[in-house]
């Protein structure tokens, strides 16, 4: 039987600049810096719960007690035992009988995330794991290498493909343990009931999630400063980014909106009033911004809110209660709260997408801006000047639209497992998609950007900006230049489209 370890004594490991494990609870921003390169460690509060978890379930698998997953196989093979001569071989078989991954390789964020957060699940304590488990993650990961993992597998009843290939990797099978072990990593030898702890958890769809929740926390900030550009562009009605609209209906992201809008127009002759509006109401993809912005935001913050509650909990299944000696099978593994956030955070998320699409067709219609159709720069000229944009900006539009139907009423048949498996929920399905309509929401506010620009240049009112629009215009023309006549779009999109996504976004 494989016995707890000794806890690493206070002092005898550096937690300098890492994101420690179990002493507080992960937060999205804690899985996104990992993702991206930062040091995780276990906490020593971790390591003590963990190790009464572990001698806890021991004690249950000497006495003999009958407990899934720990001495009896899984799914349709709950009934048949595990005897103690064939637990080492049946944790590495039980990896490798769920390597079923297919599809495109997971970027390396996907894959670091999940580590993160399975390590993270494990710190709680209730697993029956040792320690050294959740150090196996936390020592990968420091090596830099990133195990390969396939996307599509898992249906989101614990990530169960995704989670094995990461498994294999820490106890040294493959070329991918090879890889670990060629930069340092000591392979884990695992016990009973860990290659079960291993895949048992959604850390896959929740990693991914954390990543998306950020990139569309992102994309929707650009929206506001395309949006903002395009009111300029337009010399739109300011009345409906008055305080006063959120003060009368108070919703939080219709008041977060406003403040930001006003905020990126504070200073330029169009908030000021300097400026008048060229019209009484402007069509809606103008004039709702704060009350559609305001409901991605909300959408958001929901499905943020239900990713910090995974990321301090436990999926697992069993989990020992220690104090009652004895453990127990749960649901957990079921993460039905996250994905339905996931489906809520793309469809409010495809509203805001939605009206920049429209601001977008606007912008190159003469009969909405009094601008030459196409915002061309010679109305007498054959040019087409911008208006091939709008098919561009209609494709991205759609194509994210797409991403934000639910996948969450997506139900199998109940043949899974002998019918045992009856459940699904699609989350990775549905956080992989949030990540990809952040990225087009992100394309679509820089196409947004230089239509607004052309608009602004074409009424000369570059000069009297707000403070936001100001940088944001100059942002846009040091990647795209103005189109002229006789000329045709050109420039450099995708630098623009990095600047949108990044930290100097006003």
């Amino acid at each position: 039987m494989t016995s707890i370890a000794e806890p690493v004594a206070a002092g005898e490991e550096s937690f300098d600049g890492a994101v420690v494990l179990g002493d507080q609870p992960l937060r999205p921003a804690d899985v996104v810096a990992v993702a991206r390169g930062r040091r995780v460690v276990l906490g020593h509060a971790a390591r003590t719960r963990m190790g009464a978890s572990r001698l806890a379930l021991e004690g249950v698998l000497a006495r003999g007690d009958t407990v899934y997953g720990l001495n009896t196989g899984v799914g349709a093979i709950k009934t048949q035992a595990i005897t103690a001569d064939r637990q080492a071989a049946f944790q590495t078989l039980l990896l490798r009988a769920h390597r079923v991954g297919h599809g495109q390789p997971a970027p390396r964020e996907f894959v670091r995330a999940a580590m993160v957060i399975r390590a993270a699940g494990l710190a709680v304590g209730v697993a029956g794991v040792r320690a050294e488990v959740a150090d196996a993650y936390c020592r990968a990961l420091d090596t830099g290498v990133t195990p390969r993992v396939h996307l599509l597998g898992s249906i989101g009843q614990a990530d169960l493909s995704q989670l094995a290939e990461i498994g294999l990797a820490l106890i040294g099978h493959g070329a991918d343990g090879a890889a670990l072990i060629a930069h340092g990593y000591t392979p884990i030898e695992l016990g009973p009931r860990e290659a079960g702890a291993v895949v048992n958890s959604n850390a896959f769809s929740v990693g991914i999630a954390c990543l998306a929740l950020e990139r569309a926390t992102r994309a929707v900030r650009a929206l506001d400063v395309s949006a903002a550009l395009s009111l300029e562009g337009l010399t739109g009605n300011v009345d409906a980014i008055h305080p006063a609209v959120a003060g009368v209906r108070p919703y939080t992201g219709a008041h977060e909106t406003i403040s930001r809008l006003r905020a990126l127009l504070a200073g330029g002759a169009l908030l000021t009033g300097a400026r008048p509006a060229r019209a009484i109401q402007d069509p809606l993809a103008f004039k709702v911004v704060p009350q559609t912005h305001g409901a991605a935001r909300q959408a958001l913050a929901h499905c943020d809110h239900a990713v910090g509650i995974e990321l301090s909990s436990s999926g697992d299944s069993p989990i020992m209660l220690v104090d009652e000696d004895r453990a127990i099978s749960t649901g957990n593994h079921d993460i039905a709260p996250v994905a339905i956030a996931l489906d809520y955070a793309r469809l409010g998320l495809a509203q805001a997408v939605t009206i920049a699409g429209e601001r977008v067709q606007k912008l190159l219609d003469s009969a909405f801006t009094g601008l030459p159709n196409g915002l061309r720069a010679d109305p007498a000229a054959p040019d087409d000047g911008l208006a091939i944009l709008a098919n561009g900006a209609a494709s991205l539009a759609g194509e994210a639209r797409l991403l934000a139907q639910p996948v969450t009423l997506e139900q199998p048949t109940s043949g899974i497992a002998a019918g045992i498996e009856d459940r699904i929920t699609m989350a990775p399905t549905a956080a992989r998609r949030l990540h990809e309509m952040a990225g087009l929401a992100l394309r679509l506010a820089a196409v947004e950007l230089m239509c607004g620009a052309q608009a602004v240049d074409l009424r000369g009112h570059a000069d009297d900006l707000g403070e936001g629009t100001r940088r944001a215009y100059a942002a846009t023309r040091r990647s795209v230049p103005f189109v002229g006549a006789g000329e045709a779009p050109d420039g450099d999109i995708d630098a623009l489209e990095n600047w949108i996504s990044g930290d100097e976004l006003p």
